[in-house]
């Protein structure tokens, strides 16, 4: 297919045509070929805000306010001056940040108590939905936060469209660590609880919980423990040995389980090493040297990160509390 390469001729054909998806970015670099930055503008006067980024469509500016409680969007104004070599007479507008950028709202995302997390923002560029964090502050030696709020905001016009709320818990929210978007699905990783909450992004803008998969994996996984544990407390135990029971794991939290996504890690750990050898001997020596031996740093492992690599598998780092030790598991939810 012919291809004018006429900057007027591409911006028109860029307003009426929807290209393939995963290609706008191609699409948009072809520009380059005809506009090429050639000058750079000094000491243009800004407004006292905190910028995060443009978003990768090019079609929003995502800033903050100074005391990080407002979020304020922009829209860039693209070419507004130009001119040939290095000697360009601009006029003084073109030091003012008004004459690239246009303000299209201001919304108040963080309540009195709460501040914008400003190293976080993820963008559906298919809806134009971006998602905020707003928290607490942490409190010295507490190892998570009483509040982080995850708002969900149609970008167009400014609108909140739902918000999700963790209460008393710790998601490292610098860069996105902690939070991965694919499509429409969201992990959200709780290193407080060890859980990886997943979650949808509707196209009505509303945040629906998925699953979460942590202490149990599967959706039934908590109804068979119950389960079970309800038939050792009529078979086997009095009521009195059921309280001093409960009251002494309380008291010891190393006699707890260990969670539904430890266990199956641990378990193929066993496996792999398992298959490794043939000979009966060799196996169990092998087992007491590679598993057994290290099963004290295989279980205090943590959920470090977890991120999707398609609709149906997600890839999960375990480290150690030290850092010194990682492991990547692939998990099929």
């Amino acid at each position: 297919m012919f291809r004018s390469k006429n900057v007027a001729a591409r911006i028109f054909d860029r307003q009426i045509r929807t290209r393939a998806p995963g290609t706008s970015v191609h699409c948009a670099r072809q520009f380059y070929e005809n506009i090429v930055p050639s000058y750079t503008i000094y000491d243009v006067e800004c407004p006292d805000h905190v910028f995060r980024k443009i978003t990768d469509d090019g079609q929003y500016l995502i800033s903050f306010s100074i005391n990080l409680r407002d979020l304020i969007v922009y829209r860039p104004s693209w070419l507004s001056y130009s001119c040939k070599g290095e000697d360009c007479d601009l006029p003084l507008r073109a030091k003012k940040f008004e004459s690239f950028f246009t303000e299209l709202y201001r919304v108040s995302l963080a309540s009195n108590n709460e501040g914008i997390c400003k190293y976080f923002f993820l963008y559906m560029e298919g809806n134009q939905f971006g998602l905020f964090a707003t928290s607490t502050a942490q409190i010295p030696g507490v190892l998570y936060i009483e509040k982080i709020t995850f708002h969900l905001l149609r970008l167009e016009d400014g609108v909140i469209l739902d918000k999700k709320v963790f209460q008393n818990d710790y998601v490292d929210l610098v860069h996105n660590t902690g939070v991965f978007l694919y499509d429409d699905l969201l992990a959200v990783v709780s290193f407080h609880h060890q859980t990886i909450h997943i979650l949808q992004i509707r196209e009505s803008g509303s945040l629906v919980d998925v699953r979460a998969i942590g202490a149990f994996c599967h959706e039934d996984d908590e109804l068979f423990i119950n389960f079970s544990t309800q038939g050792i407390t009529v078979h086997q135990m009095s009521e009195d040995h059921i309280e001093n029971n409960l009251a002494n794991n309380l008291s010891n939290p190393e006699n707890s389980f260990l969670g539904s996504i430890k266990q199956r890690l641990l378990s193929f750990i066993f496996q792999a090493i398992w298959n490794e050898e043939k000979d009966k001997t060799l196996r169990y020596q092998c087992l007491k040297k590679k598993f057994y031996f290290h099963f004290r740093d295989y279980a205090e492992l943590r959920i470090c990160k977890a991120q999707f690599l398609d609709r149906h598998h997600l890839l999960i780092k375990f480290g150690s509390v030290d850092g010194e030790v990682s492991v990547f598991f692939l998990l099929h939810p």
